[in-house]
């Protein structure tokens, strides 16, 4: 049985657990982390090229100062308000479940991002069905910085997918390379295939996604304690 420590507030509680984790982060770099997605546009634009939606990630950020704190700790406040497609996302239960306890083991942020891609977009995972993507598409949609000397952008990628397969989520690795005019590399098509024990993962996450819906289909004559009793069920039979 894990001994869980005896903390003061929820903010304690939550350092306590990336500090064993092993993600541990000071109080000042959360602030700047904060600060950072309050000022960072995220657009979504339509197939036309126009624009949808432009909002911050955090679009209201309110952070007391601990002298402010110390002056009047019932009256200060601080207060993260997320993306709106992160509260329907929220709101609507369509976020998907996945392996926190395997995510947050993870050595490189690489393998964080590609563990997180199967796991949302994966969704027919099976040892008959290969999941496919190509490394332009790694570095462009994980943010990953692309290095001036072009044969390290694979070795950045091909080490994080080691480490997923290390971890039984990946049971083998091929690539096709793409090169262009003199043999230069272009791209390179990487073809996945999931363990046993990652497909499980999918299923169980597709069967809680099923139930859900189900019971959010009429929403309207549902409460709020039916959602709550409803995610509370399929945690239960995902044990």
């Amino acid at each position: 049985m894990a001994c869980i420590p005896r903390v003061s507030n929820p903010g304690e509680m939550d350092k306590v657990e990336l500090r064993n984790r092993g993600h541990d982060i000071h109080l000042q770099s959360l602030i700047e982390a904060l600060k950072i997605g309050h000022g960072v546009d995220l657009h979504m634009y339509r197939k036309d090229g126009s624009v949808m939606l432009a909002s911050p990630i955090f679009p209201l950020l309110l952070i007391g100062s601990r002298q402010d704190w110390l002056k009047n700790p019932t009256e200060t406040r601080c207060y993260v308000q997320f993306h709106p497609f992160i509260t329907q996302c929220l709101s609507q239960l369509t976020y998907r479940q996945f392996d926190y306890g395997m995510y947050m083991r993870y050595r490189y942020r690489l393998s964080r991002w590609l563990h997180k891609r199967l796991a949302h977009n994966y969704v027919q995972a099976s040892m008959l069905t290969p999941y496919t993507i190509r490394l332009s598409t790694i570095l462009r949609d994980s943010g990953t910085q692309e290095s001036a000397q072009n044969y390290n952008n694979p070795r950045s990628v091909e080490r994080a997918l080691d480490e997923l397969h290390n971890e039984k989520i990946l049971l083998a690795i091929t690539k096709e390379v793409l090169r262009g005019p003199r043999k230069r590399l272009e791209d390179i098509k990487y073809t996945l295939l999931p363990t046993v024990e990652f497909v499980t993962e999918i299923k169980r996450a597709n069967r809680r996604t099923t139930i859900l819906t189900e019971r959010l289909q009429n929403v309207a004559t549902h409460s709020n304690q039916d959602i709550g009793n409803a995610e509370e069920e399929v945690l239960l039979e995902n044990r």
